[in-house]
């Protein structure tokens, strides 16, 4: 699903207190086109909020394109209430892709035929059909489902997780919002609804040791008193010994 690609001609930029800014980029001069392509360079080892979001390619003008990416801003949220989705940000976007299936990421992408974005230490692109959208499908064609909110909305612990984890092949990296989708929806699956912090150590733990891990007889244990409030995942964490993480450690290897 992932794959890398050339630079493109638009940089989609966001700052927190601001909405998202659609810049042409062939329409700057020589020392603008220089300094944000320095901007994007960076984006891949930041540790910081992104700032540059994305290059897009597109055939549809500037216009057009900045009324597609806006008409997928604001819609229903989880409760039905209008909510701002923030789904152009490197750390949504990849489990938004993890988590809509093909007609949503074609309509989301729309007339985007190449969309770049940082993430992990390294730069991805997905490719989209390079065709505009009925404005009568309105946003719901690519706007999540209330079962697909929850998963999407889990991308704190995921970025949480993703700042804890050392740098990683291309590979493994392409494989990690999948991965992350799996495990957290597979703890909520479990009736175990943690807090992010505790989500994230959890789903830390799972991507660094693996099955092993998810499977230890201390995990399994622990669940049914998870999912009641009788224990909370510190005490589970507590239950490991140094030991433990060796063997651990040893398995994942």
């Amino acid at each position: 699903m992932l794959d890398l690609h050339p630079c493109t001609p638009r940089v989609l930029a966001h700052r927190e207190e601001l909405m998202p800014r659609l810049v042409d980029v062939s329409s700057l001069d020589s020392d603008a086109q220089a300094a944000i392509s320095a901007v994007l360079i960076r984006e891949t080892s930041a540790n910081r909020p992104p700032v540059c979001c994305a290059w897009l390619a597109s055939e549809a003008s500037i216009d057009d394109l900045a009324h597609h990416i806006a008409r997928y801003l604001v819609g229903p949220g989880a409760d039905g209430r209008p909510a701002f989705w923030r789904f152009y940000d490197p750390r949504v976007l990849a489990l938004t892709l993890a988590a809509f299936d093909r007609v949503q990421r074609a309509t989301l992408l729309g007339p985007v035929t190449d969309w770049q974005f940082a993430w992990v230490g390294h730069r991805w692109a997905v490719t989209g059909p390079g065709t505009p959208n009925d404005d009568s499908n309105g946003y719901m064609p690519a706007w999540p489902k209330p079962d697909q909110w929850s998963r999407i909305s889990r991308s704190e612990a995921a970025s949480r997780v993703i700042d804890r984890l050392p740098a990683m092949a291309p590979e493994k990296a392409a494989r990690l919002p999948s991965e992350l989708d799996r495990i957290f929806t597979a703890a909520a699956e479990r009736g175990a609804m943690l807090d992010t912090d505790a989500l994230a150590d959890y789903a830390w733990h799972c991507v660094r040791y693996g099955q092993a891990f998810e499977q230890h007889p201390i995990v399994l244990d622990a669940w049914p008193a998870l999912s009641q409030g009788e224990m909370l995942w510190s005490d589970v964490q507590a239950q490991f010994t140094p030991n433990d993480f060796n063997a651990l450690e040893t398995t994942s290897h």
